[in-house]
């Protein structure tokens, strides 16, 4: 919403304040307060109405500072927004404002430009969006050092982490981790989460595995029936599925905490911002390593649990088909 605070009322000429009960004329935008307006009866300008008059709020007398939060303007020397409590940082430069007494192109057939109201008031910070927070720490985390840490990816992540702090919630669809699932969190270095999903993933595979050398007549194969074991993988099927689609659900929050637990540690090891700086970017960003490692390490596994198999390997073919 536009902020009349600290504007004239038209009639009265007395500032408005948030409290007071405010009508803005339809076809010039000057404020009033609404019992002012309803005693003159009607707009003060409107005879210039029709002639392309657009009313404008009078240039400030001091410097503002304008709140990044909710747009309200305030003096320049203010610690804190007089209207949400925002609190400003130290040497914060105010965002870009437009100029409020510049004239804009009229609309063709005359009146108030709510067009360019709406653009003004995005401009200068009256509306107030999703990304309003945006500059807000993180779990007590500066946006800065969140940036450097995730990479180039950060204002993707940092849109989401600060959604999910402000609204309290730990699920974000991610189907980077929905498709690859461990994977993901070894490309992101989230350690622990990542070895966490690799180990229930090799733990539901377990069952199979079994069935495997059972079927192959294996020496190693344990004294469990081929049905027991065809049961217990397909509930561990089911299992695999639940946990795919819980961690494309929660992996986001997952990063999040693992990313932040690393971050406050740098921080406390490195105060000077130069080196934590580094530090940040060297631990942080994405491995395609860790990936490649991954990956190998599990076809090295494969490669070695064939030579478990026992000699019935047709059982096995058949089995497949």
């Amino acid at each position: 919403m536009y902020q009349f605070t600290g504007c004239p009322c038209s009639v009265c000429g007395k500032a408005l304040t948030d409290t007071d009960d405010i009508v803005v004329c339809p076809d010039c935008g000057a404020p009033y307060h609404r019992a002012c307006y309803e005693k003159q009866g009607g707009c003060v300008y409107a005879d210039k109405h029709g002639t392309g008059f657009e009313w404008t709020p009078p240039a400030s007398a001091q410097p503002e500072r304008r709140c990044p939060n909710c747009g309200t303007s305030n003096p320049e020397s203010a610690a804190r927004c007089s209207h949400c409590g925002y609190i400003f940082e130290a040497g914060q430069t105010p965002p870009p404002r437009v100029d409020a007494n510049r004239q804009a192109q009229q609309n063709p057939g005359g009146g108030f430009n709510y067009a360019r109201l709406y653009q003004e008031a995005q401009a200068g910070g009256y509306w107030q969006s999703s990304t309003a927070s945006a500059d807000e720490p993180i779990d007590g985390i500066p946006t800065e050092e969140w940036a450097t840490y995730l990479g180039p990816s950060s204002p993707s992540y940092l849109r989401d982490f600060s959604q999910m702090q402000k609204y309290g919630r730990k699920s974000s669809i991610c189907f980077s981790a929905l498709l690859f699932g461990p994977l993901y969190f070894f490309y992101r270095k989230a350690w622990k989460p990542a070895f966490a999903f690799l180990a229930v993933d090799l733990l539901l595979n377990l069952p199979a595995l079994l069935e495997l050398l059972v079927v192959s007549e294996s020496a190693l194969a344990p004294s469990i029936s081929v049905s027991s074991l065809l049961f217990l993988a397909q509930l561990a099927s089911i299992a695999s599925f639940a946990v795919m689609v819980l961690s494309g659900m929660f992996a986001k929050y997952l990063y999040r905490r693992s990313a932040a637990e690393r971050i406050r540690r740098i921080e406390a090891e490195f105060p000077d911002k130069a080196k934590r700086e580094a530090v940040l970017r060297a631990q942080g960003g994405v491995s395609w390593a860790a990936v490649v490692g991954v990956c190998t390490l599990m076809m090295v596994a494969g490669a070695v649990f064939s030579l478990l198999l026992g000699p019935n390997v047709d059982a096995i073919l058949n089995l497949l088909m």
